[in-house]
Order: structure tokens, then sequence, then C-alpha cells
């Protein structure tokens, strides 16, 4: 006896509905920036990978840096990490971040209205449930006053300030942008462009400013995170 038709599609929807995914994964969005210091060149590359499923995102990060002076390395530094945010609050941090014969590793949790960080070299520190890595990848991580360094897990109270809209220069294309300054115990600029993506950042490090690049971008512009409020 043939079973009926109707019954044949429910049972046919029935496995669809168990085969298919619970949520709507975006594809990842992935920026590669080139690393530029002002007297070695290129000095290495800067790869932040991006995935969101609604409100919640991931980013993961990889830092490669190898400084040569007549084609010999004299420093090397290598630091992958990851962020897991939720509604735009940070709930988890890991890095691993080697070079100088050294290792640092740093992990954090939100715990309450706090953000506890666990670092190997700075011991622990209860940090503000606002604190974002300084890891510009998404425009709203400039809305907060508490920054945390990504290789040491080091708390900083930082001024953040939009300067407006400016002309740069990147790989030899003029782009209007907008212009972060980020003042704590350093100086940070952050360029944004009209999609919302982070198109360069640049940090002073021992009084050299470090630049980093765009140089690669794939997934939806603009999709690493939820508009700008």
């Amino acid at each position: 006896m043939r079973a009926p038709r109707l019954f044949i599609g429910l049972a046919l929807a029935a496995l669809l509905g168990v085969l298919a995914p619970h949520g709507a994964h975006a594809a990842p969005q992935v920026l590669t920036y080139r690393i530029e210091h002002p007297t070695y060149g290129a000095i290495g590359t800067y790869t932040n990978t991006i995935t969101r499923n609604g409100d919640d995102a991931t980013v993961r990060t990889k830092l490669r840096v190898a400084v040569k002076v007549l084609g010999i390395t004299v420093h090397r530094e290598e630091a992958t990490r990851e962020e897991e945010w939720r509604d735009r609050r940070l709930i988890a941090y890991r890095s691993t971040t080697t070079g100088g014969g050294n290792t640092v590793t740093v992990t954090g949790e939100a715990q309450g209205q706090s953000f506890v960080i666990h670092s190997s070299s700075n011991g622990v520190i209860t940090a503000p449930a606002n604190v974002h890595p300084e890891n510009p990848w998404a425009q709203f991580l400039l809305d907060t006053d508490t920054m945390m360094a990504t290789k040491t897990g080091r708390v900083i109270q930082v001024t953040v300030k939009d300067t407006g809209e400016v002309t740069m220069d990147f790989n030899g294309r003029s782009l209007r942008v907008r212009q972060w300054t980020i003042d704590g115990d350093g100086h940070q600029v952050v360029w944004i462009d009209t999609r919302g993506v982070v198109v360069g950042f640049q940090s002073v490090e021992d009084g050299t400013p470090i630049k980093f690049v765009l140089t690669s971008e794939t997934g939806a512009p603009g999709a690493s995170a939820p508009a700008a409020r």
C-alpha cells in the first residue's frame, strides 16, 4: 500500500527541518593588513577574521612580524587571539604572543558587571564591562573609555575623539575616510571608510608610529559588526 502523498511531503519537510542549520551564520569577513615601519618598511601582516551570528560575533586575529636588517631577521613576533562578543559586549578573550624568547598568554571572561583578565605577565585584573581590546575591527569598538592591551591584558583608560573626515592615501589610492584618535598612555589613530570598514590604523610603539594598511578584504563589506548607533 502506498503512503499518501501528503504524508510523504510532511515527512520530507520534517527531515529537511532537522538537517537545516538552526542559526543564520554570515560568511566570515577577512581583513588582512600590511604592517609598515617607517625605517624597516613592510614588517609583517595582521589579519582579522570576523564571523557574525545575529548580534554575536567571534573575531580571530593572527599577527606575524619579522624585522630584517640586511636580510637578517633581528626580531620576530607571532600572536593568535580570539574575541567573543554578545550584543556588543566582550564576553571572552584568549591570546598567545611569542617573541624575543618569551610567551605571554591572556584570558578573560565577563563576570557580572566586570570583565576579569588573567595575564601571565600582569596577573589578575578586573576591568569594567565596557572594556574593549585594542583591535579596531569595527566602529562600535571606539565607543568606550577603557581598553585592554591585546598582548599583555593591561587595562588602559582612554579618550576617543572623532576628528572628522580626512583624505588619506592607502596603497596608492586616495580615500575619503573618517578619522578617530585614541589617547591613553599612548596614541592611536583609526581610519574607517564610508562602508564602515577599517581601512587602516596606526599605533605608536616606543615612540615609533607603526601603520596597518588594509591590503585584502573578503566577505561582505561592513558585515563584521552591527551598524554604529
